[in-house]
């Protein structure tokens, strides 16, 4: 069993080298892409001076423009698919907000309930911990759980959640097809309305080490009108995965 770890960072030098030790004590199975998606910043040789001293296999792939968290997450499946030594793919931000103690409990959910897709949920646990997101951020996405749910049948409770790990059904898909921009609720529809199998797993979320978030006030309504129309234009289109 071998899982790929794929890090799209864009301007993420005062976080990245955390995120990276934090994923020093994983076990053998796992290795590190980061995806240096066209940083302005010292991101990519800052990559390139972690991956000479990682204890963990970690490799670095440079997007020469900035072409965005789609194209980037995408790049990671790609190498994923041309490696052809991954069982799971999953993706990990650079930013300090996803806690590496979930990796492992993620890829064991995945083998244990044969999962296609398994999302890292903040909002699963009895007590809420570490960071819920913002006030407006949390209506999107109780949104897009509802869309969701009332257009696939799939309960899901954190679908913006970029904390997720991808079985071969999915990534091997989305090596292929995947959204340009904010794809995590698109890419989940997808393999919900795929009826492919979809879980989620408890986990706590940091507040942001570093660097600036790529949804924005002024995109907030670019993004909500966006991402639902995908959703319900992929509702119509015919079922492109067999069981």
């Amino acid at each position: 069993m071998t899982a790929l770890i794929v890090i799209p960072a864009f301007n993420e030098e005062e976080a990245l080298a955390g995120t990276v030790a934090s994923l020093q004590d994983l076990p053998s199975g796992f290795e590190v892409l980061i995806v240096n998606d066209g940083s302005t910043d010292k991101t990519g040789p800052l990559a390139e001076q972690l991956a000479r001293t990682s204890r963990v296999p970690l490799h670095v792939v440079h997007l020469p423009v900035n072409s965005g968290i789609g194209a980037a997450v995408q790049t990671g499946y790609r190498y994923a698919a041309a490696q052809g030594r991954f069982k799971y793919v999953i993706q990990f931000d650079a930013d300090g907000q996803h806690d590496a103690r979930y990796l492992v409990p993620m890829v064991q959910k995945c083998e244990a309930e044969g999962l296609d897709l398994c999302i890292g949920s903040r909002f699963l646990a009895a007590t809420p911990e570490g960071f819920q997101s913002t006030y407006s951020r949390r209506i999107g996405i109780r949104f897009f759980a509802k869309l969701i749910g009332l257009l696939s049948g799939q309960r899901v409770t954190d679908p913006t959640s970029g904390y997720r790990c991808a079985g071969p059904r999915a990534w091997q898909r989305f090596a292929e097809h995947y959204p340009e921009d904010y794809p995590e609720p698109e890419a989940l529809f997808w393999c919900a309305r795929n009826r492919l199998k979809v879980a989620e797993l408890p986990v706590v979320m940091h507040e942001r080490q570093g660097g600036v978030s790529s949804i924005r006030q002024l995109k907030a309504a670019y993004y909500m009108i966006k991402v639902s129309m995908a959703i319900l234009f992929d509702r119509i289109r015919r079922l492109e995965v067999r069981a």
